[in-house]
């Protein structure tokens, strides 16, 4: 059987059970360790032993920030479900004060390896840009000392398992600091999306210090043996965790997000305002011409990010502020499902969307170009539509669900695919 098939349906335990043989499997329902049981003569030291084999499995999960988007969130599901399974679980961040913190579960342990990081001005134009090039300066060489003090209390923690939470970062910390007996790198996108390289490099560097490399969809995997045959057999796939009861609590969380206004039909797109892997000058492109074909409708944008403020002079550029909004990052996004008629997925790279995901469990007609993974979480015409990486073809589906009420109803009752209903 297929690698992916095998661990579809144990999400967690695969993660968990790295500590195990490769693949993994068990960790999470065991004591943590592979070694059999030898008594030794010296009494003290067989029950220190013991000890060590009762104690539960500890895990560690680097990340960089924890700010609100997709990949985040699945993070602290994956916190909260390793938790979930008796996992001592620690989550290093390479930067403290993300959004998205407060919401990190209590019995995760947080460690911060900088308490500040310094951002350099695009350029230097003048005295005060200069000054704030040296101010950055400044912080970025006190959080480097930071981050090499701190690092060094993690080799003496002994943990079980060690993960890089995603491919874009270096595993260096993981590899060099962290003692640990199994070490796994997440991918949770399209390898398509490294135009710089930086994934090449950092395989090539530590890849023969990486146990696996877990993918968030076949798709992606495929696309990883295929870009970097090295490490085919070190690769699986493992959907991301949902949470479906607490997207579902979420839903009447606060009031109507989008106020009063009958007859009106909703779009509603969560993403991080990216442009190279968002296309969010796209969209507003799309929304223009939706209009200009005389289809009213009001399109709504949760997110944010470093293009923002390329996005606000394009919504003004096409004269579409009124019923192009954005409304920036929000920490409960599920009233906004609820009252959105039609959720759109225009990335041009994805691993596995989770925003497809959250419309599917909150019966929500989904569009969604084709990008990584969403076919395996759409069924084209079922339980959403999906269209080519194209301007005219994102029209015509739209086109298709602004004019037709029947036709939304039916794509939201449709169910989540089988492989991911159970995450």
């Amino acid at each position: 059987m297929p690698v992916r098939e095998r661990w579809r349906d144990l999400p967690v335990h695969s993660i968990a059970g790295c500590a195990t043989s490769w693949p993994i499997s068990r960790l999470c329902l065991s004591s943590g360790s592979t070694e059999p049981t030898r008594w030794p003569r010296r009494p003290l030291l067989g029950m220190m032993q013991a000890r060590r084999r009762q104690r539960p499995p500890r895990i560690l999960l680097h990340y960089p920030v924890l700010n609100t988007g997709g990949a985040e969130r699945s993070t602290l599901r994956l916190l909260r479900g390793l938790a979930d399974r008796g996992c001592e679980v620690h989550l290093v961040l390479s930067v403290r004060g993300g959004r998205l913190e407060p919401e990190i579960d209590p019995r995760v342990v947080v460690h911060h390896l900088r308490d500040m990081v310094g951002v350099f001005p695009a350029r230097i134009g003048g005295i005060g840009d200069a000054g704030r090039f040296v101010i950055a300066a400044v912080k970025w060489s006190w959080g480097h000392v930071q981050e090499e003090w701190r690092s060094r209390r993690f080799a003496n923690m002994r943990m079980d398992a060690a993960i890089a939470g995603l491919a874009g970062m270096s595993p260096r910390f993981i590899c060099r600091a962290v003692a640990a007996r199994k070490r796994f790198v997440f991918i949770r996108n399209d390898p398509a999306v490294d135009t710089r390289g930086r994934w090449a490099a950092r395989i090539r560097d530590f890849h023969t210090r990486i146990d696996g490399y877990i993918c968030v969809s076949a798709f992606v995997e495929d696309a990883m043996a295929s870009a970097f045959p090295a490490i085919r057999k070190k690769l699986v796939t493992i959907y991301n965790l949902l949470a479906p009861e607490q997207m579902r609590q979420g839903l009447n969380a606060g009031i109507h997000p989008f106020g009063d206004a009958p007859g009106v039909i909703r779009l509603l797109s969560v993403c991080r305002l990216e442009e190279s892997q968002k296309a969010l000058l796209r969209m507003v492109e799309v929304h223009r011409r939706l209009l200009d074909a005389g289809l009213p409708h009001e399109w709504h944008v949760l997110g944010d990010g470093p293009d923002r403020g390329m996005l606000e002079q394009a919504i003004e550029a096409q004269g579409v502020a009124e019923t192009f909004k954005l409304h920036g990052s929000i920490t409960n996004p599920f009233p906004y499902y609820k009252h959105a008629d039609i959720c759109a997925v225009l990335s041009r790279f994805e691993g596995l969307c989770g925003v497809v995901n959250e419309a599917r469990v909150l019966e929500r007609p989904v569009i969604a170009t084709r990008f990584a993974g969403v076919v395996e979480q759409i069924d084209d015409g079922v339980n959403g539509l999906i269209v080519e990486q194209d301007v005219d073809a994102i029209c015509a589906g739209l086109a298709s669900l602004l004019r037709d009420a029947g036709l939304r109803e039916r794509l939201g009752a449709g169910r989540l695919s089988a492989g991911i209903a159970g995450r």
